[in-house]
Protein backbone atom coordinates (compact mmCIF):
# COMPACT_ATOMS: atom_id res chain seq x y z
CA UNK A 1 0.00 0.00 0.00
CA UNK A 2 1.05 3.59 -0.58
CA UNK A 3 2.40 5.48 2.40
CA UNK A 4 2.48 9.16 3.33
CA UNK A 5 -0.64 10.02 1.32
CA UNK A 6 -0.73 13.82 1.08
CA UNK A 7 -4.09 15.29 2.14
CA UNK A 8 -4.77 17.55 -0.86
CA UNK A 9 -3.01 16.09 -3.89
CA UNK A 10 -3.79 12.52 -2.74
CA UNK A 11 -0.42 11.18 -3.88
CA UNK A 12 1.90 9.03 -1.80
CA UNK A 13 5.41 7.59 -1.77
CA UNK A 14 6.50 6.44 -5.20
CA UNK A 15 3.99 8.60 -7.07
CA UNK A 16 6.06 11.77 -7.55
CA UNK A 17 9.03 12.14 -9.90
CA UNK A 18 11.95 14.48 -9.24
CA UNK A 19 10.73 16.69 -12.09
CA UNK A 20 7.26 18.23 -11.95
CA UNK A 21 5.24 20.27 -14.42
CA UNK A 22 2.55 22.37 -12.71
CA UNK A 23 -0.38 24.19 -14.30
CA UNK A 24 -3.19 26.16 -12.71
CA UNK A 25 -5.91 24.76 -14.95
CA UNK A 26 -6.75 21.07 -14.30
CA UNK A 27 -7.91 20.75 -17.92
CA UNK A 28 -4.36 21.53 -19.04
CA UNK A 29 -2.91 18.50 -17.23
CA UNK A 30 -4.05 15.86 -19.78
CA UNK A 31 -3.01 18.21 -22.60
CA UNK A 32 0.52 18.24 -21.20
CA UNK A 33 0.42 14.47 -20.71
CA UNK A 34 -0.68 14.00 -24.34
CA UNK A 35 2.66 15.47 -25.51
CA UNK A 36 4.50 12.72 -23.62
CA UNK A 37 4.65 8.92 -23.43
CA UNK A 38 2.87 6.32 -21.28
CA UNK A 39 0.71 8.90 -19.50
CA UNK A 40 -1.28 7.70 -16.50
CA UNK A 41 -3.69 9.63 -14.31
CA UNK A 42 -2.83 9.17 -10.63
CA UNK A 43 -5.32 11.34 -8.75
CA UNK A 44 -8.10 13.90 -9.19
CA UNK A 45 -9.24 15.35 -5.88
CA UNK A 46 -10.58 18.80 -4.98
CA UNK A 47 -9.84 19.95 -8.53
CA UNK A 48 -6.18 18.92 -8.21
CA UNK A 49 -5.37 16.54 -11.06
CA UNK A 50 -2.11 14.59 -11.32
CA UNK A 51 -0.51 12.41 -14.00
CA UNK A 52 2.67 10.41 -14.43
CA UNK A 53 4.27 10.51 -17.91
CA UNK A 54 7.62 10.20 -19.66
CA UNK A 55 9.42 12.52 -22.08
CA UNK A 56 10.47 11.24 -25.52
CA UNK A 57 13.90 10.42 -24.04
CA UNK A 58 12.41 8.59 -21.09
CA UNK A 59 12.58 11.13 -18.27
CA UNK A 60 9.79 10.55 -15.75
CA UNK A 61 7.70 13.64 -15.00
CA UNK A 62 4.82 14.31 -12.64
CA UNK A 63 2.19 16.68 -14.04
CA UNK A 64 0.07 18.37 -11.38
CA UNK A 65 -2.57 21.07 -10.96
CA UNK A 66 -1.52 23.96 -8.77
CA UNK A 67 -4.86 25.77 -8.74
CA UNK A 68 -5.19 29.54 -9.12
CA UNK A 69 -3.00 31.79 -7.01
CA UNK A 70 -0.20 31.39 -4.51
CA UNK A 71 -2.18 29.92 -1.57
CA UNK A 72 -3.32 26.90 -3.58
CA UNK A 73 0.07 26.60 -5.29
CA UNK A 74 1.81 26.67 -1.91
CA UNK A 75 -0.18 23.67 -0.68
CA UNK A 76 0.51 21.67 -3.84
CA UNK A 77 4.26 22.30 -4.11
CA UNK A 78 4.79 21.65 -0.39
CA UNK A 79 3.11 18.26 -0.72
CA UNK A 80 4.95 17.41 -3.94
CA UNK A 81 8.31 18.34 -2.36
CA UNK A 82 7.56 16.10 0.63
CA UNK A 83 7.28 13.21 -1.83
CA UNK A 84 10.59 13.95 -3.58
CA UNK A 85 9.97 16.66 -6.20
CA UNK A 86 13.16 18.64 -6.89
CA UNK A 87 12.46 20.56 -10.11
CA UNK A 88 9.27 22.57 -10.73
CA UNK A 89 8.35 24.03 -14.11
CA UNK A 90 5.18 26.08 -14.32
CA UNK A 91 3.36 25.80 -17.66
CA UNK A 92 0.84 28.58 -17.33
CA UNK A 93 -0.88 31.60 -18.81
CA UNK A 94 -0.57 35.34 -18.32
CA UNK A 95 -1.80 38.75 -19.39
CA UNK A 96 0.55 41.10 -21.21
CA UNK A 97 1.83 44.16 -19.34
CA UNK A 98 4.48 45.13 -21.86
CA UNK A 99 2.39 46.50 -24.78
CA UNK A 100 4.33 44.19 -27.11
CA UNK A 101 3.21 41.01 -25.28
CA UNK A 102 0.02 39.99 -27.06
CA UNK A 103 -2.40 37.08 -27.29
CA UNK A 104 -0.55 33.99 -28.48
CA UNK A 105 2.89 35.17 -27.36
CA UNK A 106 4.91 33.22 -24.80
CA UNK A 107 6.92 34.66 -21.90
CA UNK A 108 9.78 32.88 -20.13
CA UNK A 109 10.21 34.36 -16.65
CA UNK A 110 13.64 35.37 -15.37
CA UNK A 111 12.14 36.51 -12.07
CA UNK A 112 8.95 37.79 -10.51
CA UNK A 113 7.57 40.83 -8.70
CA UNK A 114 6.43 39.52 -5.31
CA UNK A 115 3.00 41.16 -5.16
CA UNK A 116 1.72 38.26 -3.08
CA UNK A 117 1.58 37.37 0.61
CA UNK A 118 2.18 33.61 0.54
CA UNK A 119 5.84 33.85 -0.47
CA UNK A 120 6.52 35.86 2.71
CA UNK A 121 6.00 32.59 4.57
CA UNK A 122 9.40 31.52 3.21
CA UNK A 123 11.46 34.72 3.07
CA UNK A 124 11.02 38.47 3.69
CA UNK A 125 9.83 40.62 0.78
CA UNK A 126 13.37 41.93 0.19
CA UNK A 127 14.40 38.40 -0.88
CA UNK A 128 14.39 38.11 -4.70
CA UNK A 129 12.18 35.70 -6.62
CA UNK A 130 14.27 34.42 -9.53
CA UNK A 131 14.13 31.41 -11.82
CA UNK A 132 16.87 28.81 -11.78
CA UNK A 133 19.19 30.00 -14.59
CA UNK A 134 19.64 26.57 -16.18
CA UNK A 135 15.87 26.04 -16.34
CA UNK A 136 15.19 29.51 -17.75
CA UNK A 137 17.89 29.15 -20.42
CA UNK A 138 16.71 25.70 -21.50
CA UNK A 139 13.07 26.83 -21.77
CA UNK A 140 13.97 29.90 -23.81
CA UNK A 141 16.27 27.97 -26.15
CA UNK A 142 13.65 25.30 -26.79
CA UNK A 143 10.96 27.91 -27.42
CA UNK A 144 13.09 29.68 -30.03
CA UNK A 145 12.85 26.55 -32.20
CA UNK A 146 9.04 26.59 -32.03
CA UNK A 147 7.84 30.19 -32.45
CA UNK A 148 8.96 33.28 -34.39
CA UNK A 149 11.06 35.78 -32.40
CA UNK A 150 8.30 38.42 -32.22
CA UNK A 151 6.12 36.01 -30.23
CA UNK A 152 8.80 35.18 -27.64
CA UNK A 153 9.57 37.34 -24.61
CA UNK A 154 11.76 36.97 -21.54
CA UNK A 155 12.04 38.99 -18.36
CA UNK A 156 10.36 39.89 -15.09
CA UNK A 157 6.75 38.87 -14.53
CA UNK A 158 4.32 40.42 -12.03
CA UNK A 159 2.88 37.82 -9.66
CA UNK A 160 -0.17 39.04 -7.77
CA UNK A 161 -2.76 37.51 -5.45
CA UNK A 162 -5.44 39.78 -6.93
CA UNK A 163 -7.21 39.18 -10.24
CA UNK A 164 -9.85 41.94 -10.00
CA UNK A 165 -7.62 44.68 -8.62
CA UNK A 166 -9.37 47.48 -6.69
CA UNK A 167 -6.29 49.11 -5.17
CA UNK A 168 -5.74 52.84 -5.45
CA UNK A 169 -3.17 54.22 -7.88
CA UNK A 170 -2.25 53.05 -11.35
CA UNK A 171 -0.40 49.85 -10.50
CA UNK A 172 -0.43 48.69 -14.12
CA UNK A 173 1.40 51.82 -15.29
CA UNK A 174 3.99 51.36 -12.54
CA UNK A 175 4.94 47.88 -13.69
CA UNK A 176 4.74 48.86 -17.36
CA UNK A 177 7.30 51.60 -16.76
CA UNK A 178 9.46 49.06 -14.94
CA UNK A 179 9.58 46.88 -18.09
CA UNK A 180 7.60 44.01 -16.58
CA UNK A 181 6.51 41.60 -19.32
CA UNK A 182 3.24 40.19 -18.01
CA UNK A 183 1.02 39.49 -15.00
CA UNK A 184 0.20 36.08 -13.53
CA UNK A 185 -0.47 34.57 -10.11
CA UNK A 186 2.00 31.85 -9.10
CA UNK A 187 5.63 32.30 -10.20
CA UNK A 188 6.82 34.49 -7.32
CA UNK A 189 5.94 31.84 -4.76
CA UNK A 190 7.33 29.04 -6.91
CA UNK A 191 10.70 30.79 -7.27
CA UNK A 192 11.03 31.74 -3.60
CA UNK A 193 9.94 28.29 -2.44
CA UNK A 194 12.49 26.60 -4.69
CA UNK A 195 15.34 28.94 -3.73
CA UNK A 196 14.77 28.60 0.01
CA UNK A 197 14.43 24.80 -0.19
CA UNK A 198 17.46 24.18 -2.41
CA UNK A 199 15.28 23.15 -5.35
CA UNK A 200 14.98 24.35 -8.96
CA UNK A 201 12.17 26.21 -10.71
CA UNK A 202 11.19 27.82 -14.00
CA UNK A 203 8.07 29.35 -15.50
CA UNK A 204 6.82 29.55 -19.08
CA UNK A 205 3.60 31.45 -19.79
CA UNK A 206 1.23 31.73 -22.76
CA UNK A 207 -0.37 35.16 -23.13
CA UNK A 208 -4.17 35.35 -23.30
CA UNK A 209 -4.52 39.12 -23.77
CA UNK A 210 -2.88 42.46 -23.03
CA UNK A 211 -4.03 44.56 -20.08
CA UNK A 212 -3.56 47.80 -22.04
CA UNK A 213 -5.14 46.92 -25.36
CA UNK A 214 -6.92 43.55 -25.22
CA UNK A 215 -7.75 42.47 -21.65
CA UNK A 216 -9.36 39.08 -21.15
CA UNK A 217 -13.01 39.59 -20.22
CA UNK A 218 -16.47 38.11 -20.38
CA UNK A 219 -17.51 36.17 -23.48
CA UNK A 220 -20.83 36.67 -25.23
CA UNK A 221 -21.21 32.88 -25.10
CA UNK A 222 -18.93 29.96 -24.27
CA UNK A 223 -18.33 29.09 -27.94
CA UNK A 224 -16.73 32.46 -28.66
CA UNK A 225 -13.08 32.11 -29.73
CA UNK A 226 -11.60 34.23 -26.95
CA UNK A 227 -9.77 33.40 -23.75
CA UNK A 228 -8.78 29.73 -23.61
CA UNK A 229 -10.50 29.17 -26.98
CA UNK A 230 -8.54 31.79 -28.92
CA UNK A 231 -6.65 29.98 -31.72
CA UNK A 232 -3.41 31.83 -31.04
CA UNK A 233 -3.58 30.94 -27.34
CA UNK A 234 -4.32 27.30 -28.13
CA UNK A 235 -1.20 27.27 -30.31
CA UNK A 236 0.88 29.07 -27.67
CA UNK A 237 -0.11 26.58 -24.97
CA UNK A 238 0.85 23.72 -27.27
CA UNK A 239 4.23 25.30 -28.01
CA UNK A 240 5.02 26.10 -24.36
CA UNK A 241 4.31 22.48 -23.45
CA UNK A 242 6.63 21.28 -26.22
CA UNK A 243 9.31 23.68 -25.04
CA UNK A 244 9.06 22.43 -21.46
CA UNK A 245 9.30 18.79 -22.53
CA UNK A 246 12.29 19.54 -24.78
CA UNK A 247 14.02 21.49 -22.00
CA UNK A 248 13.63 18.61 -19.56
CA UNK A 249 15.09 16.15 -22.06
CA UNK A 250 17.99 18.50 -22.71
CA UNK A 251 18.76 18.98 -19.03
CA UNK A 252 17.96 15.63 -17.47
CA UNK A 253 17.83 12.80 -20.06
CA UNK A 254 21.47 11.83 -19.53
CA UNK A 255 21.33 12.06 -15.72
Amino acid sequence: MKKRIQPHIRLGEGDVAKIVFIAGNPDRIPKIAAKMKDAEELAYYRGLRSYRAFTPKGVEVTIATSGMGTPSTGIVIEELAKLGAEVFIRIGSCGGVNPNVKTGDVVVATGAVRDDLTSSNYAPISYPAVATPEIYIALLKALKDLLPPKRIHAGIVWSTDIYYDQREGNILDRWTRAQVQCVEMESSLLFVFAQTKGLQAGSILACDGNLHSDPKGEQTDESEATGEQHPLLVEAVSKEIEAAVTAVDKLFASK
